[in-house]
């Protein structure tokens, strides 16, 4: 029997793969649906049979009970519906980017310690098991010393829009294996492969009306650097291909005796090279990696959805009923805030023509920054 109340805020394309998520997941009971449109709650209603449906998030947290709220609302609403949930003690499940700025990811923070409930942002990355076995192997001097992180975006959009939306999936994957960020340094080009500047700044869905909201965005390739405390470096670059390829999607870890490579942005495929240099010799092959925790469930191989279904649920485990109460869930709103603050840093950084340290201490969008500055 289920222990806990839960509800979706937010009924669009990603809500679906939350609800069935929710559906299947032993722990809750979905109780209700919230979404200021009423065609899409009756749509999901005739989909999913549940009757409690709201139009006011507020008016929903007052009735329900609920214990865990998954926000798969357009970003600019993630701020006011998190701090909602935390004030009526519900847990949260957000989808990325996790805010439009800096202060507003501060504040959700701050409002989910202050009222005792834990945030996690759904980079569901950070529940593979493959992350963990990397770190193992890395703890064990397989590959030695890692030094350098390379990450690669999937493409298919432009760097602006890239970089909140499956970018925060890649900063996130960079920061888990790299730590504290010390710094970003970022070059962003137009279409031209010019300097992107002011006349470059623009809403993310004046680039794509398909995308979503993910407020002012820049740049049609990026070029992006990062310094770590523990010494490692970092670049991952945008470079907008016109089609996406998610099998190029990933990381290499690179380090003085060989060198780890991550690729897909759910089911993930690793590989594994020994070997201070990558040469076509004998002996310096990349061998794959499959960790069947992850890959088959019951003797059966999953596909991408299922996988999607199993980290989300390693997620909302870890904010029901965590191994450790006292420790950040999976996926923390903390580390949300990080990914965030490397996109907001690299724009900084290419308006200043410099390195930027961390932590940012002007929290609000670099990009309206540098409108309003220009009058």
């Amino acid at each position: 029997m289920a222990r806990y109340r839960a509800a979706l805020i937010g009924c669009g394309g990603k809500g679906r793969d939350h609800t069935n998520t929710l559906i299947k997941n032993e722990l809750v009971d979905l109780v209700a649906f919230c979404d200021i449109r009423e065609e899409a709650l009756q749509a999901y209603q005739e989909m999913y049979g549940v009757s409690a449906l709201y139009t006011d998030y507020q008016e929903m947290f007052g009735r329900e009970n609920l214990d865990l709220v998954v926000i798969s609302t357009q970003a600019p609403q993630h701020h006011a519906t998190t701090l909602a949930a935390a004030a009526h003690g519900c847990h949260v499940l957000c989808e990325k980017p996790m805010a439009v700025t800096l202060e507003e990811a501060d504040e959700m923070v701050a409002a989910c310690d202050e009222a005792g409930v834990r945030l996690s942002i759904n980079h569901q990355k950070r529940a593979s098991v493959y992350n963990a076995y990397a770190k193992r192997l890395i703890a064990e001097g397989e590959i030695g010393e890692v030094f350098l992180i390379r990450a690669y975006e999937k493409g298919g959009r432009k760097s602006g829009n890239a970089m909140m939306e499956m970018g925060t999936h890649l900063f996130d994957w960079v920061h888990n294996f790299g730590g504290e960020v010390s710094w970003a340094a970022a070059h962003i080009t137009s279409a031209d492969s010019l300097e992107a500047g002011l006349q470059d700044i623009k809403h993310s869905q004046e680039v794509n009306p398909r995308d979503r909201d993910a407020g002012l965005v820049i740049g049609e390739r990026a070029f992006c650097s990062f310094g770590f405390a523990n010494g490692i470096h970092a670049d991952c670059d945008f470079l907008a291909e016109s089609q996406g390829n998610d099998r190029a999607y990933g990381l290499d870890l690179i380090g003085t005796r060989g060198r780890i490579a991550l690729r897909r942005s759910v089911a993930t495929v690793m590989f594994i090279h020994r070997g201070a240099f990558m040469t076509p010799v004998e002996g310096h092959q990349w061998q794959p990696v499959s960790l069947p925790d992850e890959d088959r469930i019951t003797g059966q191989h999953l596909g991408t959805r299922d996988i999607n279904q199993v980290l989300q649920s390693r997620l909302i485990r870890s904010l029901l009923e965590p191994d450790d109460p006292d420790a950040d869930p999976i996926s923390s709103g903390r580390e949300g805030r990080a990914s965030l603050e490397m996109i907001h840093g690299s724009w900084e950084s290419h308006r200043r023509g410099r390195r930027v340290p961390f932590p940012l201490k002007d929290r609000t969008h670099p990009l309206q920054r540098w409108r309003e500055e220009a009058g």
